[in-house]
C-alpha cells in the first residue's frame, strides 16, 4: 500500500488540507479582531451621547415620616423609663391605573471612520390615571410632598427639561429620581393637596430623550399602550412582548403594544426590579463582545427573572462581520473541493500537478477572504463578495491555464469556481435554507465525481510503479537460423514488439509519476 502512487497522492492531499486550517485560523482571528475593534467605536460613541435607553415610569412616590415610641432608661439609679420618638423615614409608590404612551424617533447613523452605530432622538408623550391617593397625616405617620418619578437608564439622553402636570398641578422636573432603586432620572414635585384629592389623578408630560442603538418601555400600568414610529427601515422588536401592530417599510415603521397587569405581574413584583442589574448585564454582554437584547435582558444574573419592556432594536442591516465569519466556515469545503478537482484532472487527462501548485490555488482561495473583509468595511458585502471572487477567480483561472495545459481548462476551472461562490452566496443569504442548500451542493458534487470515476479502473491507478531495471544494450540483428524457418522454430511478429514498446512506455509515465510525488 505505501507503495501506491494513488495512496501517496491522496495522503499529500489530506496534509495540505490539514495545513489550510492555519489560515483559516488567522482569518477568523482577524475579523473578530475588527470587530472588536468597531464594538469599542461604538462604546466612544455612547459615552459621548447617551446609551441604550430603557424608560420605567411614571411612578408617584409619597414619601413619609413615621414616629414610633420606645420606652428607654432615663440612665440614673432610679431606672426611671422615659419615652423616646423615632423618626423613621419611609416611601410609598403607586403604579397608574392607565398609561398610554405615543413616541416617534429620528434615527441617525452616527460614523467614526468607517464604522457607524444609530444615535436617535425622540418624542415621548405621556398620558395616564393614577387611582384615589387618601392620605391624611396623624399622629404616627407624617407624609410629605409627593413627586413624580420617571426612571432612565442613562439619564444622559435627556435633551430637554420637561414641565408634568397633575391634575391641574404642575411642576417642572429635577434631577435625580429619590428612589434608590432607580437612580438615573428625573422627578417632579407635587403639593401635598394631591394627597387628599377627592378625583383619580390625570398626569401628562412630554420627554425629549436621545439614546443609542435601542429603546424600551416597561408597562407599569394597570393597562398601558405603546404607539412608536420612527424613520428606520431596520427595526427589531425582540423582547418579552412583541408589537400587537407593526408596519415596516423603507420610509420607517409603526408599531402598537398592549399589556396588563394580568400578563406581566408588574404590579407585584415591581419592588424587587433593579436599574443596575440591567445595565451590569448590558455591560457585561458589551464586554464579552456577544452582546444581545434577547439574551442580556432578561439574564440569570437579574435579580428577577425577567424585566417586561416593549422593546425596539435600531439594528443595522446587514452585519458585515458575522457574514464573514460564515463565509470562513466554508472555506475548508472551498479548498477540499479544489484538491479534489485537481486530483481528477491528473488521474482523468493523465497529469501531474506538483503539491505546490495546489498551496499556490490555496492561497488564492484564501485571499478571497482578506480581499472581502477588507471591502465589506467600506462599500457592504454584496459588492465587496462580488468584486473578490471575480478577481480570485480570474488569477486562479490565468494561473491553471498553464498547469492543465489549456486555456479553456484554465477558464473553466475558473467559471466553476465562480459557479460554487455563487451557490455559497446564496447559503449565506438564505439562513433558512442554509442545511437544505448544502446538503443539496454536496450531492451535487458527489454525483458528478462518481459520474466522472465511474470507469476508472482504480486498481491500475492504485498499483505500485515497478522499479526501474537497467536497459540491455542492443545487440546487432543476427541473421536468421535455418532452425528459425522450419516449422517447428519460434519467430517473434511484429506486433510482439509493438506491445512490448507500449508496455515500457506506460510503465516509464507511471515511474515518472511516482517519482514526482515521492
Amino acid at each position: 500500500m505505501f507503495k501506491s502512487t494513488l495512496f501517496w497522492k491522496v495522503f499529500v492531499l489530506i496534509v495540505l488540507t490539514l495545513l489550510m486550517l492555519v489560515p483559516i485560523g488567522m482569518v477568523l482571528e482577524m475579523i473578530d479582531g475588527r470587530n472588536q475593534y468597531r464594538e469599542s467605536v461604538i462604546s466612544q460613541i455612547k459615552d459621548g451621547t447617551s446609551g441604550e435607553q430603557t424608560v420605567i415610569g411614571p411612578i408617584l412616590v409619597v414619601p413619609y415620616v413615621r414616629l414610633e415610641t420606645e420606652l428607654v432608661s432615663d440612665g440614673t439609679k432610679k431606672g426611671k423609663t422615659i419615652k423616646k420618638v423615632n423618626r423613621v423615614q419611609g416611601q410609598s409608590y403607586f403604579l397608574p391605573d392607565d398609561l398610554a404612551v405615543n413616541g416617534s424617533v429620528n434615527v441617525e447613523p452616527r460614523k467614526v471612520g468607517i464604522y457607524q452605530t444609530q444615535v436617535y432622538q425622540s418624542q415621548l408623550q405621556f398620558k395616564g390615571t393614577f387611582g384615589k391617593v387618601n392620605f391624611t397625616n396623624n399622629d404616627k405617620i407624617i407624609y410629605e410632598k409627593p413627586y413624580l418619578v420617571l426612571a432612565l437608564a442613562d439619564s444622559r439622553g435627556i435633551t430637554a427639561v420637561p414641565t408634568a402636570k397633575l391634575n391641574q398641578y404642575q411642576s417642572a422636573f429635577e434631577a435625580g429620581t429619590r428612589y434608590t432603586e432607580f437612580p438615573q432620572g428625573m422627578h417632579a414635585v407635587f403639593p401635598e393637596a394631591i394627597l387628599t384629592s377627592p378625583q383619580p389623578l390625570d398626569f401628562e408630560f412630554t420627554v425629549s430623550l436621545q439614546g443609542t442603538g435601542h429603546l424600551a418601555l416597561m408597562p407599569v400600568g394597570a393597562t398601558s399602550t405603546f404607539n412608536l414610529s420612527g424613520n428606520w427601515p431596520h427595526p427589531n422588536f425582540l423582547g418579552q412582548f412583541l408589537p400587537k401592530k407593526r408596519e415596516v417599510t423603507e420610509q420607517g415603521f409603526t408599531a402598537s403594544w398592549e399589556s396588563s397587569w394580568l400578563a406581566n405581574n408588574i404590579n407585584n413584583n415591581f419592588g424587587r426590579y433593579d436599574m443596575s442589574d440591567i445595565r451590569r448585564s448590558q455591560a457585561q454582554a458589551r464586554s464579552s463582545g456577544s452582546y444581545s437584547y434577547a439574551e442580556t435582558e432578561y439574564s440569570e444574573g437579574s435579580r428577577i427573572s425577567s424585566f417586561p419592556t416593549f422593546s425596539t432594536s435600531f439594528i443595522e442591516p446587514v452585519n458585515h462581520y458575522q457574514l464573514n465569519t460564515r463565509t470562513v466556515k466554508y472555506a475548508i469545503l472551498f479548498i477540499s473541493m479544489t484538491f479534489v478537482a485537481f486530483f481528477l484532472f491528473e488521474v482523468l487527462k493523465s497529469l501531474s500537478i506538483h503539491p505546490m501548485q495546489y498551496l499556490l490555488v490555496a492561497a488564492a482561495l484564501m485571499v478571497f477572504y482578506v480581499i472581502l473583509l477588507a471591502l465589506s468595511e467600506r462599500i457592504g458585502f454584496a459588492w465587496a463578495y462580488c468584486i473578490a471572487a471575480v478577481s480570485c477567480s480570474s488569477l486562479i483561472g490565468f494561473y491553471l491555464s498553464a498547469v492543465l495545459k489549456g486555456v479553456w481548462r484554465g477558464i473553466s476551472f475558473a467559471g466553476g469556481l465562480l459557479i460554487l461562490y455563487a451557490v455559497l452566496y446564496v447559503l449565506l443569504q438564505s439562513e433558512d435554507n442554509a442545511l437544505l442548500l448544502g446538503a443539496g451542493l454536496l450531492f451535487v458534487v458527489l454525483a458528478v465525481i462518481m459520474t466522472l470515476t465511474r470507469r476508472l479502473d482504480w486498481y491500475k491507478v492504485a498499483s505500485p510503479a515497478s522499479p526501474a531495471s537497467p536497459a540491455s544494450p542492443a545487440s546487432p540483428a543476427s541473421p536468421a537460423s535455418p532452425a528459425s524457418t522450419s516449422g517447428g522454430g519460434m519467430q517473434p511478429s511484429g506486433d510482439a514488439n509493438i506491445e512490448s514498446v507500449a508496455e515500457h512506455d506506460e510503465d516509464s509515465l507511471e515511474r515518472r509519476k511516482y517519482r514526482l510525488w515521492k
